[in-house]
């Protein structure tokens, strides 16, 4: 994984998640901004065009939120998304299930209902501890091996599988 998602990850297992979280969102704030590292997987707007005719969509990330909605704006992407949860939304980050919770009450859904899709074990490991689905996807920092063993309800190789995951049977 990243450094920032390994460390959260060892945050987590520390018990320190809240003081890691605050940490990083300062970091963010003082780093100068390179867009230049940013990128979008192919096909995920056209996906995300999709999905949000038929589901309420949310943002959970463990970013900053000026960050968050910086890469949002500049992709595109923020309409598709009814709720935005960034790194000090809710009380606790990922791994913690409150960002999950969060999104979902915002979305007036209950978190069972939900599914997280991440490409990182923080991801799999919020979404198992809010009672979520996960689907873990291979186009990030994640390998099939540990998304497999945080317990991800489904993993795919390309993000844009996921309509077809969720097609009607």
């Amino acid at each position: 994984e990243g450094p920032a998602n390994a460390a959260l990850g060892m945050a987590d297992r520390l018990h320190l998640d809240d003081e890691m979280a605050a940490l990083l969102n300062w970091a963010y704030r003082l780093r100068p901004r390179s867009h230049s590292m940013h990128r979008i997987v192919p096909g995920v707007r056209e996906m995300l065009a999709e999905l949000s005719t038929r589901y309420p969509l949310a943002v959970v990330s463990a970013r900053d939120e000026r960050g968050t909605r910086e890469f949002l704006d500049r992709f595109e992407l923020t309409e598709y998304f009814s709720v935005i949860v960034t790194a000090l939304t809710a009380e606790h980050t990922k791994p913690y299930p409150d960002p999950i919770h969060f999104a979902a009450r915002a979305m007036g859904v209950e978190a069972k209902e939900c599914v997280m899709v991440g490409d990182t074990t923080v991801d799999i490991r919020a979404a198992r501890r809010a009672g979520s689905q996960s689907i873990g996807v291979l186009c990030g920092f994640g390998h099939r091996d540990e998304l497999q063993r945080m317990g991800a309800t489904e993993i795919l190789a390309r993000t844009t599988d996921i309509p077809e995951l969720l097609a009607p049977t």
